[in-house]
Order: C-alpha cells, then structure tokens, then sequence
C-alpha cells in the first residue's frame, strides 16, 4: 500500500508579517475558533505513523504565535514512529522560543529569509531583519541543526542578492535554499511569470562565480534539490514547482490549522478530519486516514496527467502552511 511519510501541520492562520507572496495588505487575519487542539494533532499523528508517518513539519501562518507550542513538540516526540519533528517560521521572535523548543524535542529549524538587505527585508515582509538574524545565531548556538534558509526568488525583487545569500551561508554555517515563487492565491496577490526567477539560471550565476555545484544529501531534504559549494562546506538547495517538479511518488500530506487534509499545493481539494476526530473512534479515524492515503495516491497520478498544472489554488499560502 501507498504510504505516508510526511505530513505538514499548520496550527494557525496568523501571522505577525506581511509578506506580499502570501499574506498581501488587503487580506485580513482569518480568526478560528475550531483550531485542532495540540492533542487532537497529536491523534491524527499517531494512526498516521500507521500508514509510514516519520516526519512532521510544523507551520503556520507563524507558528511562534500560537502559545505553548512546546507542549505539542512534546506530545509529537512521544510518538512511536515519529524520528524527524522541524519547524518553519520567519523568526521574527526565534530567539526567544528556540530554547524551550529544542528541550521539548524540535530537531531542526527552516527559516525565511528573502532579503538580506534591510530596508528591502521590510518592503516584502514588513518586518525588522534584525530579529531574524538574531533567531538563526541562537538556533545555530542550541544545536537546531541543520539551520535552512529559505528564499522565495522573485525576479526584479531579490534576484540581485544570489551571491550574496551564498556568502551568507558560508558567514553562517546555514543551508541556503532558493524557492520558486507558486502561484498560490494567485489572484490575491497579483501572481505572473513574470516574477518566477527559475532556479535553473540562479544555478548557473552561483555556478559561474564559484564552480560547477555537486550533488548531495540534505537530513529532511524532501522537495530540495541539494548541492554543495566546492572547497567550501555550504549546502544550496533548489524547490523547482514550476520548472522542474517533483510531484511523481510524493508521500507528503499537510493538515491545516482548522482541521482539513490537503493532498496537494496545486489544487484547492481539501478533506476535513476535525470533526472525525473530535466525534468518531480511533478505529474509525484510521479508516478515514487509510481512505486519505487511497486519495493520495490518486491524486499524484492526476496531477501528473494533468502536467504539473496548478489549478484552483486561491487559498493563500498563509493559511495552508506551505
């Protein structure tokens, strides 16, 4: 049977940036008062180890916001089956949770980064650089290893700043992963081709400048394309939607903070499983997760007949969880 290793948990919608990608100005906090409980997370966690579950990833909106989120990297590493918990954040308020976080069981840590130029860093998120950087030096410090760094790359916007992201892994010792900008919400935030920069000609400006890269390993890699830098010990991955996918054989679900299973970014389909939880046995529940993953399946097959299209995805990114 097809399985299930991955599975993304948003546990809230909120978030304290603005960044135009995935939270734009006009699009208002969407308030839940039905959020799955940390418990309820840890449930649906446990009858998915059943079926493969190894990895979890938990996001938001930013998952920081939500209070006591140590008390669920707890319930989650209590999980037989469960060797890999990470998180991503933008880690605005980092420095303040990593300790506890770490002590609570979180293995390692995404954040985003999509300028390293201040006053630009503010124009696309609306928020203070020096926070971030701050939250990465205490992840780095406490052993949140490895510390990725991810960057949307939008051309015209932070296409300028390849090189100097590379410098930044090497200053740093983080891993550097360039993201293609997904039309997610595309009508909501004025997404066009135009803004992809591909991650093929960002590979060939770093290749140009320091050396052909070569393929490697990443813990937790998932969707990245990894290499490393010759003569230096920096590892720069490359998440490719649009020019290069990576849909064929994903094992990869994400739960959204109210209770709905997405099988996929590229479409809008979405099982809820809040009120199975909340109402139902954990027998039934595991029934409902074997369907899941039957649903799964399929719907890798059609989005591969489909070529790699992505439709109907005016959700905004904000409230899936990535």
């Amino acid at each position: 049977m097809f399985k299930i290793s991955y599975l993304r948990i948003s546990i809230t919608e909120k978030c304290n940036l603005k960044c135009y990608y995935c939270r734009p100005d006009n699009s208002p906090f969407v308030y839940k008062k039905e959020y799955l409980t940390y418990e309820e997370i840890a449930k649906i966690v446990r009858v998915m180890t059943k079926f493969g579950l190894e990895k979890v990833r938990i996001t938001g909106g930013e998952p920081l916001i939500r209070p006591n989120l140590d008390e669920l990297i707890k319930l989650l590493s209590e999980i037989d089956g469960i060797k890999d918990i990470s998180l991503t954040t933008n880690g605005i308020t980092l420095s303040k949770h990593a300790e506890s976080l770490k002590r609570a069981g979180l293995n390692r840590i995404n954040i985003s980064l999509d300028s390293l130029k201040p006053d630009k860093f503010f124009s696309i998120t609306k928020g203070n650089i020096e926070d971030v950087l701050e939250g990465i030096k205490v992840a780095k410090k406490i052993g949140l290893e490895p510390v990725k760094v991810n960057i949307v790359a939008i051309k015209g916007v932070n296409d300028d700043e390849i090189l100097d992201f590379v410098e930044f892994g090497k200053k740093y010792g983080v891993e550097i992963r360039f993201i293609e900008m997904m039309p997610i919400g595309a009508e909501q935030i004025n997404w066009s081709l135009n803004k992809v920069r591909f991650l093929t000609e960002i590979k060939e400006k770093i290749e140009k400048h320091y050396g052909k890269l070569i393929p490697t390993f990443s813990i937790g890699s998932g969707a990245a394309r990894v290499y490393k830098l010759p003569k230096f010990n920096v590892k720069i991955g490359f998440i490719t939607p649009l020019s290069n996918p990576f849909c064929d054989g994903c094992s990869k679900l994400r739960l959204t903070a109210e209770g709905n299973i997405k099988l996929c970014l590229r479409t809008d389909e979405e099982i809820p499983v809040r009120d199975i939880v909340r109402n139902s046995s954990e027998k039934e529940l595991e029934e409902f997760i074997k369907n899941v993953v039957i649903l799964k399946e399929k719907s890798n097959q059609n989005i591969i007949k489909s070529g790699y299209q992505f439709s109907d995805c005016r959700r905004l990114m904000v409230s899936i969880g990535g």
